[in-house]
């Protein structure tokens, strides 16, 4: 009775951190690898000792059962809008950044069946910003590095937007208030060498890796 109420509380514990926390899927991937890892070497080993018994299996059995629970309960979480219009330049832009981020960085758009779905959303972004970009209401800093960033995650991989976010995100790090900020120092170097890639040339800064790119 105690282990089936442990079972319960547990498992009510991770459904409920990982509706809150979309990071907190990778943890549960990682225990999940880890968990069948063990069981495998026990497993194993208890097949080679001849003790094969079914009570050792019951716990990583309901431990597995819980993080499949908390993984599907992560990917059923409902996604927030991918765009606002408040009204204010700078907090549209700023929203559209934070869910830029936010989409890479939930589990859910690793898996095939949602890849059509994350573009639709990066493709609402990008036409957000280049509406704003060709009203000319893109002025300050801060504004031009988010900007930048979701132009140079155009879905499309399109040469030319490239070009401009490395635009947008040069002037973002000319900005004396932003000297210093490495995320949008790097930004300015990884938007170079991504056109460049882009167009078929050779990267400067090493920042893309192996990456290439269709010209567009």
């Amino acid at each position: 009775m105690f282990k089936i109420i442990s079972y319960v509380i547990g498992a009510g514990v991770i459904g409920y951190v990982s509706y809150q926390y979309p990071l907190f899927s990778f943890v549960l991937v990682a225990a999940l690898g880890l968990v069948l890892v063990y069981l495998l070497i026990a497993a194993v080993v208890r097949l080679f000792r001849k003790r094969f018994r079914g009570k050792w299996f019951h716990v990583p059995v309901a431990i597995i059962s819980i993080i499949l629970l908390g993984l599907l309960i992560g990917l059923a979480r409902p996604l927030q809008e991918p765009v606002i219009e408040s009204g204010n330049v700078a907090e549209d832009l700023e929203y559209a950044y934070t869910m830029d981020q936010g989409d890479r960085k939930n589990l859910k758009f690793f898996l095939g069946t949602f890849r059509q779905q994350m573009k639709e959303r990066d493709s609402l972004r990008l036409n957000q910003v280049l509406e704003l970009k060709r009203a000319d209401k893109i002025a300050g800093g801060i504004d031009k590095f988010h900007a930048a960033f979701i132009l140079h995650h155009n879905p499309g991989r399109d040469s030319t937007l490239y070009r401009q976010a490395y635009n947008l995100a040069k002037e973002a790090a000319s900005d004396p208030g932003l000297a210093d900020d490495f995320q949008v120092q790097w930004l300015s170097k990884a938007t170079y060498d991504r056109w460049m890639l882009s167009i078929g040339k050779e990267q400067k800064y090493n920042t893309q890796g192996g990456v290439s790119f269709e010209v567009k």
